[in-house]
């Protein structure tokens, strides 16, 4: 999927919460799993996990990092 010409920020802080829990659900098993590998609580991982909430910029910075492969073309 490409990105459009002009990006709603709205429309994609809106969405992003379930961008991320199926980025979370493509590379890792488990919510237990995605609490180590960010380094915050298990509570938080399963909020993520289930779309319920978003994380902050660095968190999102940091995966962009291992996995940028995935993170072209979402939007």
């Amino acid at each position: 999927m490409s990105l459009p010409k002009v990006l709603d920020p709205r429309t994609f802080r809106a969405r992003f919460a379930s961008y991320w829990s199926d980025f979370l659900h493509e590379s890792y098993r488990n919510p237990e799993e995605v609490s180590v590998a960010y380094g915050v609580r298990y509570q938080t991982a399963l909020n993520w996990w289930q779309g319920a909430n978003r994380p902050s910029g660095d968190v999102v910075a940091i995966a962009g990092r291992k996995f940028t492969d995935y993170l072209e073309g979402r939007a």
